[in-house]
């Protein structure tokens, strides 16, 4: 298996995200975060399956931070919304 920082819509992705450790759920989110910087830069707009994943994944970071009593706001945005870094940006 070769090393990728990024997870595409093709690779496999957990059916239970509650059953992972919170390191590899943030991993998980930075593939995430990477691939859609990727697909943005490529296409101009991240993949459905991409944005799903994503949301997917920041509800179960916001169910663990709303158990352990954190007074964090909520992120609200859809994951189209999902902000790309400014690094990835073309003027």
């Amino acid at each position: 298996m070769t090393f990728s920082s990024r997870l595409t819509p093709q690779d496999s992705f957990p059916e239970q995200l509650e059953e992972l450790t919170t390191d590899a759920l943030e991993i998980l989110n930075s593939k995430l975060h990477r691939q859609a910087g990727f697909e943005y830069q490529q296409d101009g707009a991240t993949e459905l399956e991409t944005r799903f994943r994503l949301e997917f994944v920041a509800e179960e970071l916001d169910r663990r931070e709303n158990m352990t009593g954190s007074v964090s706001a909520p992120d609200t945005r859809s994951a189209t919304e999902v902000p790309i870094p400014t690094h990835l940006v073309h003027a």
